[in-house]
């Protein structure tokens, strides 16, 4: 299933849109990517096989930083490939857009893999 980068970009900010205010007024220093293709494209999963990385956080999370802490700005970067790869049609590539964004930015408020998983993500 393939998504022109423009509908894929559109699809993104869609979510971001929708995000309650409380979270969007959050956001400090963050920029949001999307990057065509992986160059490592599989990460092992906890049973040994691999899978796709689909998104990724590069930053210090809200939980972590200090009130006063001036730093570069964290990163999320969507993989389109990877997500594209992983979905059967345009709903499933829409549903997967969305879980990855959510994903991420549940690490940038200091979410860990395992409670993004307990929520959902």
């Amino acid at each position: 299933m393939e998504m022109s980068i423009e509908e894929f970009e559109s699809e993104i900010l869609d979510v971001l849109e929708n995000l309650p205010q409380k979270f969007k007024d959050k956001f400090d220093n963050i920029s949001f990517l999307i990057e065509e293709e992986n160059i490592s494209p599989f990460i092992q999963n906890k049973s040994g096989g691999p899978r796709f990385t689909l998104g990724l956080y590069h930053g210090v999370p809200m939980t972590v930083k200090g009130s006063r802490s001036r730093s570069l700005p964290d990163k999320i970067i969507i993989y389109k490939k990877s997500i594209e790869a992983v979905s059967r049609d345009t709903v499933s590539l829409k549903k997967n857009i969305k879980r990855v964004v959510l994903h991420e930015i549940g690490h940038y408020f200091g979410l860990s893999e395992d409670r993004l998983r307990e929520l959902g993500y």
